[in-house]
């Protein structure tokens, strides 16, 4: 009696709390690019372009290759807030009209469930609240493909092949860190869908302006356990970048849509990039959400450049217990 009882109220506790939150958010990757708060999608000029602004390539280097590491997470700031936890995973090789790049974003969250759903406990003792764990993770491997439309304006497309996993579990609630190492572990089941990315790049003279769309397809995968499915949602950023002096631009970006269903975020980013000497540069930037809470963040990164061409990018990014925080670390040729 009391194992039809905890699963018909697993089921409910699914069913009150909706779909799981499937977005992972655009900062994922891309050390450099974070370094900047995330205002990235029209300054992107290396191999991290093919996720970032596919047609940023045809502006970029003759050659660039990045290996790129970075790891987000949300600390709540109350125990009715949700906590998460992401990776991001790069490897991308470019020349002005082609790049080939595989990476893996990997996304686990906590959400409580609403006070009044609990789960029976054994032996008739006081019901505990309870949470949702949920485990996302895409390996994304594309082609990306530019085309110049005339001159200063470019247009590329990342074609891909999407493998996703995602499951889902109801548990009382804990130590928050505990319980995002148990979602963590939770077992998936992937599959394979295609998908592709759009992004146009156009500048002259001191300005450029970007725009990028991604999940074009809004590829779905079955939740493992479940019958459900969850949606990758589209994505489109707009942004723009300014060359203010020799070696220094600042940029600004803004989501079009919003990420993620039960706290909706649409993000502003500013930040600035500039080169302090032979090999030393630097950057720094802030984002906020301009929908809910507004959850600032700060981030601050550089860059060295050990060998001719060769660089490693480095950014940390912080702020209230609501924002995103996280570092990253890169590899990046340039010529």
């Amino acid at each position: 009696m009391f194992t039809r009882t905890r699963r018909l109220a697993i089921a409910l506790c699914l069913l009150a709390i909706g779909r799981p939150v499937g977005a992972q958010t655009f900062e994922i990757v891309g050390t450099r690019a974070a370094g900047m708060g995330g205002a990235f999608v029209a300054v992107a000029d290396d191999a991290s372009a093919t996720y970032w602004n596919p047609g940023g390539l045809a502006l970029g280097h003759m050659f660039s290759a990045v290996l790129d590491r970075k790891v987000t997470g949300l600390k709540p700031d109350k125990a009715d807030d949700s906590s998460r936890h992401g990776t991001g995973s790069l490897i991308a090789l470019a020349m002005p009209a082609l790049g080939f790049a595989h990476y893996q974003l990997r996304t686990t969250s906590v959400t409580p469930v609403s006070t009044m759903l609990f789960l029976p406990p054994p032996g008739g003792e006081t019901p505990v609240r309870v949470v949702r764990l949920d485990k996302l993770t895409t390996y994304h491997t594309g082609l990306t493909l530019v085309q110049s439309l005339f001159q200063g304006v470019a247009i590329g497309t990342t074609l891909k092949i999407v493998h996703g996993d995602t499951a889902t579990s109801i548990v009382p609630d804990g130590n928050r860190d505990e319980r995002l190492r148990e979602a963590a572990d939770l077992q998936t089941e992937g599959t394979n869908k295609f998908d592709a990315d759009i992004g146009v790049m156009a500048g002259g003279g001191r300005v450029k302006l970007g725009l990028t769309v991604r999940n074009l397809t809004e590829p779905s995968f079955t939740i493992t356990g479940t019958s459900d499915t969850l949606r990758l949602a589209r994505q489109a950023r707009l942004g723009v970048a300014v060359s203010v002096a020799e070696g220094w631009a600042v940029a600004s970006d803004f989501d079009l849509t919003s990420n993620g269903e039960q706290s909706p975020v649409r993000s502003f980013a500013a930040g600035t990039e500039g080169q302090l000497g032979r090999k030393i540069f630097v950057r720094s930037g802030f984002r906020l959400s301009t929908t809910g809470t507004a959850r600032p963040s700060l981030s601050a990164g550089g860059s060295y450049e050990v060998l001719s061409s060769l660089l490693i990018d480095a950014q940390a990014t912080w702020g209230a217990e609501n924002a995103d925080h996280g570092w990253g670390i890169a590899a990046r040729v340039v010529y």
